[in-house]
Formats: C-alpha cells, sequence, structure tokens
C-alpha cells in the first residue's frame, strides 16, 4: 500500500514537471514610478510554449479595487494572427471607465520568436492611478487544454512640491530693532514630501542666508499626491534688517533644476525696521589743520546720522531733525542756530565765533524718541601780514578727538588780499603810469608848437601890472641941474617935452606893449617911439 502511494505521487509530479515547463510565461515591472500628469506605459510581455497559443480577449490588463483583493477588466487585447482574432478594447468596469478617456490600447506587436508585447499607455496620470496592476495571459495548450499566467506591477505616482498659497507678511507691522518678528508659510511639499525653507535677503548682499527648513514628515497614503505643511520661524531683526526680504521655498526630490532659494517660492514685500538714530558725522567744507580759519572767510558744516525713521526725513519734523548749537566756553547756554536739514553755513567769521559747535539728531517711533550728538570745534585766528612768507611754529588746541600739539605753518603776508586783489592794484598802477606819461608827451608838444610864436618870459607877473603908471609933466631928466652952464638952453629947448609911461598887455604871463598915448589920452603923441623889450 505505501509502494503504490509512493508511485501515484511521482507520477503527479512529474506530470506537473511537464506540463510547467511546456507552459507560456507572462512578465512585467515589478514597480513603476510616474509624475502626476505625465504619461506612462503598462507593458506586459509574454512568451508562448511549444504547442500553445493564445486567442483574441484573452490578453488582460487588470486592476486592484480599492480595499479589496480583487481585480477587475480594464482593456482586452487581440495577438497578431490568433485565431478568433478581434481588436484591443475597453472594458466597461470602473477602473476602466476612470482610464479610458487617458489611456490609449497599443498593438501587441512580437518581440522576437513566440514573445510579444501587450501595452496599455496612460497619457496624463492621475494620483487616484497609484494602484496595482495585473497582466493576465491565457494560454491553450494542445496537450493540456488551457491554462492562465500572471505579472503584477505597483504604480507609484509622485507629485512636485508646489509654490506656497500666500505671500507671507511679517507680524508685527510696526517693527522695532530686537525684535522677534513671526513668518508663516503653508505650501504643499508634493509627494514624497518635501522641505519649506526660509531665506533672508539683505540689501548689498548678494547670496541669501538660510534662516531654518521645516522637519515634519507627512505620512504618505496610496492615491494622495497633496501633502500640505505649514512652517513658521521667529528671527531676531536688527538694523541690518531693514529693508530686507524673506523669502518661502519648497522643495522635494522631484525639484532638482535650479537652486533651493529659487525653487517654487513666495517673498515677503521689504520690511521695515525703525531704529534709533546714532552716529552722526560732521563734515567740514574747507577742512582745514586743527579747524582754524582765518577771519573773514567761511565754512560749512554738514552732519549725517543714521537711523529709521531718517532725521532728514520729511516725515513729522517735528520729532525727525538736525538741531545745531553753538558754545563759545563750556560753562555758557547754548545757543541754536539756523540750518537747513544738516548743513550749517557760517560766513564772515570773526574771532567770536571761536567756539563748539554741535550737531544733535532726532528720531521717532511707535510713541519713543531718541537723539544723539556730536560736536566740532572752530578756532577763527587774524591773519598777520609780513613783507615776506615766514614758517612759524603754531600751537592749537586739538579737538573732541585729539590732542594738543605743535605744527608748522606758513602764513599769509598779503594782508589777506587775493591773488585777483592784487593783479587789480597792479594793473590800475601800470594805467596810471601810461596816462602821466601821455600827458607830459603831449605838453612838451604843446610848447614846441608855439615855441616861434612866444618870447621866454618869467613864469609870473603882476596882475595889471601898470596900475600906478600916469602921465605927469615934469622937467626934462636928461640934465636936470640949475649948476650946469647948459640949464639955460636945455630947459629952454625941453619945456614942452612930455613924458608918458608905458602901458602894457593885461593878459596873464604876456608883456606885448601897447601904443603910447598923450598926457590927456585923446590923440596919439607925436613923440611916440618903438619900444624894445628886454629878453628875460
Amino acid at each position: 500500500m505505501d509502494l503504490f502511494r509512493r508511485f501515484s505521487c511521482i507520477l503527479f509530479l512529474s506530470t506537473l514537471y511537464i506540463q510547467g515547463r511546456n507552459c507560456g510565461t507572462v512578465q512585467t515591472l515589478a514597480s513603476i514610478k510616474a509624475t502626476n500628469g505625465s504619461s506612462v506605459d503598462l507593458t506586459c510581455e509574454y512568451t508562448l510554449a511549444p504547442g500553445d497559443s493564445v486567442y483574441s480577449g484573452l490578453i488582460v490588463w487588470q486592476a486592484k479595487t480599492s480595499g479589496t483583493s480583487d481585480f477587475e477588466n480594464i482593456a482586452t487585447f487581440s495577438p497578431p494572427g490568433a485565431p478568433g482574432g478581434g481588436n484591443n478594447s475597453f472594458t466597461t468596469t470602473n477602473s476602466s471607465m476612470n482610464l479610458k478617456d487617458r489611456a490609449e490600447l497599443l498593438e501587441v506587436t512580437s518581440e522576437g520568436p513566440g514573445t510579444y508585447r501587450a501595452v496599455m499607455r496612460v497619457l496624463e496620470v492621475q494620483c487616484l492611478d497609484e494602484k496595482e496592476y495585473r497582466c493576465s495571459v491565457t494560454f491553450i495548450s494542445t496537450s493540456t487544454g488551457p491554462h492562465t499566467r500572471t505579472a503584477v506591477t505597483s504604480l507609484t505616482v509622485q507629485a512636485p512640491a508646489e509654490r506656497p498659497y500666500d505671500i507671507p507678511v511679517a507680524e508685527p507691522s510696526n517693527i522695532e530693532e530686537n525684535m522677534k518678528i513671526n513668518l508663516s508659510c503653508t505650501a504643499n511639499v508634493g509627494k514624497p514630501p518635501g522641505k519649506i525653507k526660509w531665506w533672508r535677503y539683505r540689501d548689498q548682499v548678494n547670496a541669501p542666508l538660510l534662516m531654518g527648513e521645516s522637519s515634519e514628515i507627512p505620512a504618505v497614503q496610496p492615491g494622495v499626491c497633496v501633502y500640505n505643511v505649514t512652517f513658521s520661524i521667529q528671527p531676531l531683526v536688527t538694523k541690518d534688517d531693514d529693508q530686507s526680504v524673506w523669502r518661502c521655498s519648497v522643495d522635494n526630490e522631484l525639484l532638482t533644476s535650479s537652486p533651493d532659494q529659487d525653487k517654487p517660492n513666495q517673498e515677503t514685500a521689504r520690511i521695515n525696521v525703525f531704529y534709533k538714530v546714532r552716529g552722526p558725522r560732521i563734515a567740514k567744507i574747507p577742512d582745514t589743520p586743527n579747524s582754524q580759519y582765518s577771519v573773514g572767510s567761511s565754512v560749512t558744516l554738514t552732519c549725517e546720522a543714521e537711523g529709521n525713521p531718517s532725521p532728514s526725513t520729511n516725515i513729522d519734523k517735528n520729532i525727525n531733525k538736525y538741531v545745531w548749537t553753538f558754545k563759545a566756553n563750556p560753562g555758557d547756554n547754548a545757543t541754536e542756530l539756523s540750518s537747513n536739514n544738516g548743513i550749517l553755513s557760517l560766513n564772515n567769521l570773526q574771532e567770536t565765533d571761536t567756539g563748539t559747535y554741535t550737531c544733535t539728531a532726532f528720531n521717532g517711533f511707535n510713541g519713543k524718541t531718541f537723539n544723539s550728538s556730536q560736536y566740532q570745534e572752530l578756532q577763527i585766528v587774524k591773519t598777520t601780514t609780513t613783507s615776506a612768507p615766514t614758517t612759524t611754529p603754531f600751537v592749537s588746541t586739538a579737538g573732541p578727538t585729539g590732542n594738543p600739539g605743535t605744527e608748522s605753518r606758513e602764513e599769509d603776508t598779503t594782508g589777506g588780499l587775493s591773488g585777483g586783489a592784487i593783479a587789480g592794484i597792479v594793473i590800475g598802477v601800470i594805467v596810471i603810469l601810461v596816462l602821466v606819461v601821455v600827458a607830459a608827451l603831449c605838453l612838451i608838444c604843446r610848447n614846441r608848437q608855439s615855441k616861434g610864436d612866444s618870447i621866454d618870459e618869467p613864469p609870473e607877473k603882476p596882475i595889471r601890472n601898470n596900475q600906478d603908471l600916469s602921465f605927469v609933466n615934469r622937467p626934462d631928466i636928461v640934465n636936470n641941474d640949475k649948476s650946469s652952464p647948459f640949464y639955460s638952453q636945455e630947459k629952454k629947448h625941453n619945456t614942452d617935452l612930455h613924458y608918458s609911461d608905458l602901458t602894457f598887455d593885461d593878459k596873464p604871463r604876456s608883456r606885448k606893449p601897447i601904443q603910447i598915448y598923450d598926457l590927456n589920452g585923446l590923440n596919439n603923441s607925436p613923440y611916440s617911439s618903438e619900444v624894445m623889450m628886454p629878453s628875460v
């Protein structure tokens, strides 16, 4: 009895071996990955054993039904030249209805002796397509009859991460330096789930700085491609973050073509960080050694300070502003000076302007005010005029950040006159000398022209030099001596002799004689004579 059982078992196993060796085979990929929205081929290859054949409708693609272990038909194929051949077609099951509008059935092709390929191409993969699929082929053997072989593949659908849903907004809105702010970002991190990353972009900085990345990894579910994650950070901001931009980007393994910061993202508007005014800086134009300026000169002091809002802003000038004050001596009360947005112009400086000039910058925000000051000392000195430039040691008192020191200074010996003024004086003197020379030459020429018509005479003569002249009857002055033996005779002959004085031209500088008149001034004297003027 035992021997019979053993023989029967051996015979049965041998029959199975012979059948298995002569049966056809079916194979497909164990798993397939596809990206949501892309296309994918579900490929089934089968090989006929000797004596086997496949009939139309016996090549089938099936899909596993949700929540069960059963498969339902999607589509059937007809092999080339198969007995009872027919066309490829979709069935009417739910799985088929879901795919038929997005899939196509390719003609079965021969891949070699006894090997064939049946392909179902899904043109636009969706997440709900993620499931198990089975290829089933029924072989007809002349020796054993029909027998079915199957192969299963698993389709996994992936999805890239997507751009965050909303533009992030920093909270609170009135941000101050050294304050923590909240930045929150929500996005679909895709499948397989990726990460959300926060980046900070500052002005004048080329590369962004990674400020944090999410650590949450959602649990993956079949047929689900959307995995929303919210990631928030609370950075401490400083004044350097003023006008910065914060970017939320999303990444997963499907996004490999760009740097992380450039992958799907949303970013904030520039954030405004208020910070108190600080560090005024004073500039002098012109800038002289030891801040010394000569009497009558000018200088412009410019004050600039950092702060948000800026002291120079036009917003609320009662709070945000620059104020200049002056003290001649440390113990004096400060005098406020008129300035223009931090610019102080000092003209026609005098020695009384020597002292300390202080710039105070103000700003305010969120109900608080702040200020910061810096000062500049100026020394106004007289310029000494000497015959030549001299170099003398000059002892100065240093400014607010320096020490007393001695230095050589070349003094101006031109009396404070500019080069232009000196040139003008020289030109004026030359012009005057030229005019004097021209006038002298003209006078000489004029004298030469009149020299032939005039006589040399003394430079001056009395006015009305004939005012004491008169006509008189008086004895002959030839010989008026009574004791002369010729007195009687001379008297006799000179009894009627008349005398007269000469009258000269009354014009200035003229000695030209005029005609001699008789005593009565009525008729020409018979005794007129030619008068020769002496040479003088």
